[in-house]
């Protein structure tokens, strides 16, 4: 065990699962990630090292182990962003899709920091996510607001925190909603059932998106959802929910929605607008919608 290592202890309370599966459904920790540890022998179950296929028994006295995380490579990486605006303390880029923010556990990929510290002189501390403020998924373009100092990630950030950004996406969604305007206010939770997915789930984080309807397509429709909160992959798990998953979602979609024509989730962060913290401004900025989504509207086309 190397210094500032993790230790989670756990008493299983049931019998018959497999270690990773249990310790995935009882943590934060992904199955993947658990499977990794029980190969390097980080866990344990009653003081003895077992494999990841053992089956817990009620009782069994579980420790996991997790190391610290290694230092992510913050090599600037010259990288094609779009630069929506720029001012001395902040700017707002233009999001390409397959683009990971930051760095996490399990990313190997240069990330869009990699690119943010080759195009700007960001003077932040953190260590991990320099200049972020707020993120959105690998597949998911548009725009993003981004910080070049500590003191501006610092009002930015706080200006999420208190819900003051005006935050609104296009999507392609499947189904027929039978009205043009209807609000999604489900409570979202890391899924008992997968780890590495979120859930509509009555005890988790209140979430709210208030969906619009703009264009009806064939089996589908094009909508701009306004989120009042920013849950993880909150969108994709309140759409899903309500029967209308993104085109292209492979991880939240269906059957219907997997077979549009897409490579990624029709998910795209077009409109964003503040009161800039450092002149007290309004700020607003718009992205089209990508050449993909916009393709896949048209081949949708009614």
């Amino acid at each position: 065990m190397t210094e500032n290592s993790q230790i989670i202890t756990m008493t299983a309370s049931e019998s018959s699962v497999r270690l990773d599966a249990y310790i995935s459904a009882n943590s934060e920790i992904s199955r993947s990630h658990a499977e990794k540890l029980i190969e390097q022998g980080s866990v344990t179950v009653n003081g003895a090292v077992r494999e990841k296929k053992y089956k817990v028994r009620v009782g069994d006295n579980i420790i996991v182990v997790i190391p610290p995380e290694k230092m992510p490579d913050m090599t600037p990486v010259e990288m094609n962003l779009t630069v929506v605006y720029e001012c001395d303390n902040y700017a707002v880029i233009d999001k390409p899709a397959g683009v990971t923010v930051h760095p996490a556990h399990g990313t190997d990929a240069d990330t869009l920091v990699n690119g943010l510290l080759y195009m700007f002189d960001i003077q932040d501390d953190n260590d991990v996510r320099p200049g972020i403020v707020h993120r959105l998924d690998k597949d998911t373009s548009g725009l993003l607001l981004v910080a070049k100092n500590r003191n501006a990630r610092e009002k930015l950030s706080k200006m999420f925190a208190d819900r003051t950004v005006d935050k609104k996406y296009l999507a392609v969604c499947a189904g027929n909603p039978k009205t043009e305007k209807f609000t999604a206010e489900f409570p979202i939770a890391r899924s008992k059932k997968d780890r590495k997915k979120m859930a509509v789930d009555e005890n988790g984080k209140y979430a709210k998106s208030e969906i619009t309807v703009l264009k009806l397509l064939k089996g589908a429709f094009l909508a701009e959802v306004k989120i009042y909160t920013g849950r993880t992959h909150q969108i994709r798990v309140h759409m899903s929910h309500m029967g209308f998953p993104l085109a292209g979602d492979s991880v939240y979609g269906n059957k219907i929605s997997a077979a549009m024509p897409i490579k990624r989730q029709a998910l795209h962060s077009w409109h964003l607008s503040f009161i800039d913290p450092f002149d007290n401004t309004q700020k607003s900025f718009l992205s089209p919608l990508p050449t993909d989504i916009e393709e896949l509207v048209k081949r949708l086309k009614l």
